[in-house]
């Protein structure tokens, strides 16, 4: 009677404790849901067969796809030049600001060694540049490249013999002038025929082509008139 006591006490409350824990898991996964069950989040629509056709239908075609692939080409070209373009001009005032830096110093009342180091350079250049040739090329070659760097040295000296070696220039051209036409002393000098002037812009250019074919034209038609009189038979000129 004790024992069967003593195991109804101790094995029936350990029984009761396996039966809760094991129903317990259960009802937990049963309240548990996935996250696609909640409320919140809604199906994704159906596509029907019609829609899907359509967007079939409305791919782009072959011509598409070339002009697409050379607008994309062109647009891409077209951004690295402009990007070229962007560092050729920033590198070019960049060069202009130097020379021109270069020019205002050289130009300065007070720099003579530095004036006179750009002129044997501006020589010594055209020196190189006339190595090829003789005596004559060699010596022009360097005079020039002196000459040149001293004007920029010197631009209002230079402004002043040029215009005086133009003036005797032009008196001595005149003498060789009357002198091949055989003007003697106590005639009146020729004067030297004017040089034809030309144009300083396009407008003017294209004012003088317009009037020398308008010119051509006024000449030529009394010429094709005389010509159809004369090849009429019948008429004679008065």
């Amino acid at each position: 009677m004790i024992t069967g006591y003593v195991i109804r006490r101790c094995l029936i409350p350990a029984a009761a404790v396996v039966v809760e824990a094991n129903t317990k898991p259960q009802s937990e996964t049963e309240q548990l849901c996935r996250p696609s069950e909640l409320p919140i989040y809604t199906p994704e629509p159906v596509q029907s067969t019609a829609s899907v056709c359509k967007e079939e239908g409305e791919l782009p075609g072959y011509l598409e796809d070339i002009f697409r692939n050379v607008r994309i080409t062109l647009t891409k070209y077209n951004q690295e030049f402009q990007a070229y373009k962007k560092v050729g001009l920033d590198q070019l005032e960049k060069s202009k600001e130097n020379i021109e830096c270069v020019v205002d110093y050289l130009q300065e009342e007070n720099n003579t060694l530095p004036k006179a180091g750009a002129i044997g350079i501006g020589a010594l250049t055209g020196l190189i540049f006339g190595l090829r040739g003789g005596l004559f090329k060699r010596t022009l070659y360097a005079t020039t490249g002196a000459l040149s760097m001293g004007a920029l040295c010197y631009p209002k000296e230079a402004a002043v013999y040029a215009e005086t070696g133009i003036t005797e220039a032009k008196k001595y051209i005149t003498i060789a002038y009357n002198f091949v036409y055989g003007v003697k002393k106590d005639d009146p000098p020729l004067e030297l025929p004017s040089l034809p002037k030309f144009p300083s812009s396009f407008s003017e250019a294209w004012d003088s082509v317009k009037s020398t074919f308008v010119s051509d034209e006024k000449t030529s038609k009394p010429q094709e008139k005389a010509v159809e009189q004369a090849s009429k038979p019948g008429v004679t000129e008065k």
